[in-house]
């Protein structure tokens, strides 16, 4: 039986009464005791209802986190991604473009989510000059947000599941490059005798450059560093970044060469313990690069792509690559989630990088015996079969089978000979 009464101070009644699960509740009622009443005899009804299965119980959460505002829900959603360990970082930017589409949408409650409406707030965005890669982050923010509605029961579905993502790669606006390894050099060595520029010397921008593309530390990972976080003594020498300064929550020890550790060690004693070693560093980093590579001869911005300061991380996850290291152990290094983004957005491949690469496949021209040896089987010059439109539908007969054993033999002999030239000793014979 609910009970109803007025807390001392308060203008409203108050109803308690036991729900369906036997548990004690609390709900606040109206000014006036008859409407109270009601509503309390409302809840009772309900209650009742539920208990005989006359109800459905989701449908009934379904009701009520409908008449919830998608804000409300957002604050839960928000607190989720909280407790599973997101970086503060991440879970403000996530929110952060979840509202924004919302707005634009103009979703007020879970009923209005629509794969229409969200499309058009996202073109909206596009229109403001986002690119599909700030786009694409936008819409797995609220397809996200969609998502978790559906798993915690507050909507019947996942309302935006159709909403898709673009290749950014059809649309990007801002292509980088990476630097040369004698542009990168010359760039460290121009700056250093460089004059003071925004808060720094030309000292401090030089080693800035020199530390960011031999560690590809991210501006504000770099921002936190101070003389203790450097143990240039080590083998390798290493720089450390707190887990809570890095971008994905975990602390990064970066090695360093043993050559950047030597250039660093007298700019280093020169730093007070427990300050910034790049307290002036201004959060203008591109416009500082931007003046600092014109000093330096090299163009911020080429047919080739721009160089910003991010391009100094690009630069090195590139030098990685095309020094002859892993996809795994770049991958490591770079401190990316997936080896496509190591290879596929980041590792940029000169041609000279690929024509190294395309040189080093084997050698499968066939030396002069070989000729010979192919030409007393008939497979010299036009004598090997070509693929036709219609080579799928051919109907293969006797002799050419038997011309297709013959040039299988040519080419296993072929391919002997060249793996004989290079360990200088003589194919032996085998069937094929």
């Amino acid at each position: 039986m609910a009970s109803i009464f007025k807390p001392a101070g308060k203008s409203k009644y108050v109803i308690l009464y036991t729900d369906e699960n036997g548990r004690r509740r609390k709900k606040t009622g109206a000014t006036d005791k008859q409407v109270t009443e009601r509503i309390a005899r409302d809840l009772e009804n309900r209650i009742i209802l539920l208990k005989e299965g006359t109800i459905d119980p989701k449908a009934e959460a379904y009701r009520d986190h409908e008449a919830k505002p998608l804000a409300a829900h957002l604050v839960d959603f928000e607190a989720a991604l909280v407790a599973r360990g997101n970086t503060r970082n991440h879970c403000v930017a996530t929110v952060s473009r979840i509202k924004k589409v919302l707005s634009l949408a103009k979703f007020k409650l879970v009923s209005d989510l629509s794969v229409s409406g969200a499309l058009d707030a996202i073109q909206v965005l596009r229109t403001r000059g986002f690119n599909q890669q700030t786009l694409n982050h936008h819409i797995r923010a609220v397809k996200g947000f969609s998502r978790w509605l559906h798993k915690e029961g507050r909507s019947r579905e996942h309302l935006l599941a159709y909403l898709a993502t673009t290749d950014p790669e059809a649309d990007r606006r801002r292509v980088r490059r990476s630097l040369a390894a004698e542009e990168a050099a010359r760039l460290v060595l121009v700056t250093e005798a460089a004059p003071s520029l925004g808060g720094m010397s030309g000292l401090d921008r030089s080693m800035l450059y020199a530390l960011t593309i031999g560690s590809g530390l991210r501006r504000k990972e770099l921002r936190t560093l101070i003389p203790s976080r450097f143990n240039l003594e080590a083998n390798p020498p290493t720089v450390r970044v707190l887990a809570c300064y890095s971008k994905n929550g975990s602390e990064a020890v970066q090695p360093l060469a043993h050559t950047l550790a030597d250039r660093l060690r007298p700019w280093l004693s020169l730093k007070a313990a427990g300050r910034p070693v790049f307290e002036g560093m201004t959060k203008r980093t591109a416009d500082m690069l931007a003046i600092d590579l014109k000093a330096a001869g090299i163009e911020p911005e080429t047919d080739s792509g721009v160089i910003d300061f991010h391009a100094l991380r690009t630069t090195y996850v590139s030098h990685l690559v095309s020094s002859g290291a892993s996809v795994k152990t770049s991958q490591v290094l770079a401190r990316h989630s997936s080896p496509v983004l190591t290879i596929g957005v980041y590792a940029k491949a000169s041609l000279h990088d690929i024509s190294g690469a395309v040189e080093s496949l084997p050698d499968l021209t066939p030396a002069a015996g070989d000729r010979e040896a192919m030409s007393a089987t008939g497979t010299e010059g036009n004598s090997l079969p070509t693929a036709t439109p219609n080579a799928t539908s051919m109907v293969v007969d006797g002799s050419q089978v038997h011309s297709l054993k013959v040039v299988s033999a040519s080419l296993a002999q072929d391919l002997g000979s060249c793996a004989a030239r290079r360990e200088g000793s003589t194919p032996s014979s085998r069937s094929v």
